[in-house]
């Protein structure tokens, strides 16, 4: 429990210094729009499936922003600790505000990312009606290159037209997430159970190709959230995305309002 409160200390010290740090530096305000799902399935008592898509869009629905989809393969140690490892593919377009300072031929690009996951999930003790899970995530990204002629703040910095750096660039990331829920309307998380979730994740990028950026995002959020029942659930609210971009210079603050689907299969009792 102490390394685990060092850790969280230490994840809100990285995300205090950042966002003062962001105030003298250009930063937009933006709306967005996430949709997704998600879902654990159980195949024998220790394995599973995990499935999960996401579309994110700008400025509401208007224009969009990213597609994902994530697939892994669930082990679980205990009913406390679970791994997962698994793939996703990732298309990201141009949005916001600092695309539009870019040159048109950078404008209308998509590029791909396939990315390679391991993450370990903790369900701590609860305490009282609260209860409390920590999330450690490492990502290998095979990020897709494009040809394009810089911004206006930075111009030659987004030039990855060099062959010798090939056509996919592998970059690192950890991330950290920790959560608490609480129901509302009964006295423990059951069947027909309104409650409330409220996290938060850093982003850090590791390895040889950080650019400018070691601080990558930060996302705060909080939702009300219907259970069904144990196998499903549909949570509503808001997430704010602080977002450094590599050229270290430029940040997003998204407003995000998210709208999530969870739906397990236990496939042992099929």
């Amino acid at each position: 429990m102490k390394n685990l409160i060092k850790t969280i200390s230490l994840s809100l010290l990285i995300t205090a210094t950042s966002y003062t740090f962001a105030q003298t530096n250009p930063k937009v305000e933006q709306t967005n729009i996430w949709l997704s799902y998600n879902g654990d399935h159980k195949l024998t008592e220790h394995w599973g499936l995990h499935t999960e898509y996401q579309m994110r869009r700008n400025q509401g629905f208007k224009n969009p922003m990213q597609s994902m989809f994530r697939f892994g393969i669930d082990y679980h140690i205990n009913k406390e600790v679970m791994v997962t490892a698994g793939w996703a593919h990732i298309e990201t377009a141009a949005y916001g505000e600092f695309a539009k300072q870019i040159p048109s031929k950078y404008n209308d690009y998509k590029f791909n990312e396939h990315r390679i996951w391991e993450q370990l999930v903790i369900n701590h003790k609860n305490s009282g009606r609260f209860s409390f899970d920590s999330r450690f995530r490492i990502e290998q990204r095979w990020t897709q290159s494009f040809e394009n002629y810089g911004t206006i703040l930075v111009p030659n910095y987004l030039r990855y037209d060099d062959p010798d750096e090939g056509y996919w660039k592998l970059r690192h990331r950890v991330r950290y997430r920790f959560r608490t829920q609480v129901p509302l309307n009964k006295n423990k998380m059951e069947d027909k159970t309104l409650f409330l979730a409220v996290a938060d994740e850093i982003f850090i990028n590791v390895g040889n190709r950080v650019a400018a950026n070691i601080f990558d995002q930060n996302r705060l959020s909080a939702a009300l959230g219907w259970r069904f029942n144990k196998e499903s659930n549909i949570q509503i609210g808001y997430l704010n995305q602080f977002s450094e971009k590599s050229d270290g210079t430029t940040r997003e603050n998204n407003h995000t309002v998210t709208v999530g689907y969870t739906y397990n299969i236990d496939f042992t009792k099929i």
